[in-house]
């Protein structure tokens, strides 16, 4: 029988110390990976839910949600054509932080899909918001060939972009300009 010294065992004890170290880092990595993709989808989640609370907790929000469904159904008017901008440019950032958060690696091919198709929902039952989400792509290049703009290059494709009226400059005053006595 071999007797094992001390020396033998401290150097067993450090080595299992050490592997058991290393296991312990790769699970609080995996931890923190998982945490850091439940966040993004929470945020993702949170910015949809901030615009859908708002539709029925601000009366003008409402408006405009019903301008960008039925557009035909009322006179658009240069402050609302701002508005829905505002509100097409706030879907556009949704989905372009879905995308980089998926070539991060910090959401999956179903979070991203989930984005894409929320913005394909926005051209299909927002008509209203066509024109300016086209109007974005137009304008932002980068948005080209983007899996998650698809939508938007299909419908800018189909040309089914009805007229498109850009808002006023800015410091030109309008009728519904607030420096403008009614």
């Amino acid at each position: 029988m071999k007797t094992v010294s001390w020396k033998e065992v401290a150097e067993g004890v450090g080595v299992l110390s050490i592997v058991a170290g290393l296991a312990l880092v790769a699970w609080e990595v995996r931890q923190a990976n998982h945490i850091a993709r439940t966040e993004v989808i929470i945020t993702t989640l949170q910015q949809w839910n901030e615009f859908n609370l708002s539709r029925f907790e601000n009366p003008d929000v409402a408006q405009l949600s019903l301008i960008a469904m039925n557009p035909e159904k009322h006179e658009i008017t240069p402050l609302d054509r701002s508005r829905l901008n505002g509100m097409a440019w706030h879907f556009v950032n949704i989905a372009w932080a879905s995308q980089i958060a998926y070539d991060a690696g910090l959401l999956g091919e179903r979070d991203l899909l989930n984005a894409k198709t929320d913005l394909n929902w926005s051209l299909e039952e927002m008509p209203g918001l066509t024109p300016e989400l086209l109007a974005i792509y137009d304008q932002i290049p980068y948005m080209k060939g983007v899996y998650v703009f698809e939508p938007l290059a299909d419908a800018a494709a189909k040309g089914n972009s009805p007229e498109h009226k850009s808002p006023p400059p800015q410091g030109e005053p309008t009728k519904d300009s607030p420096e403008v006595d009614q």
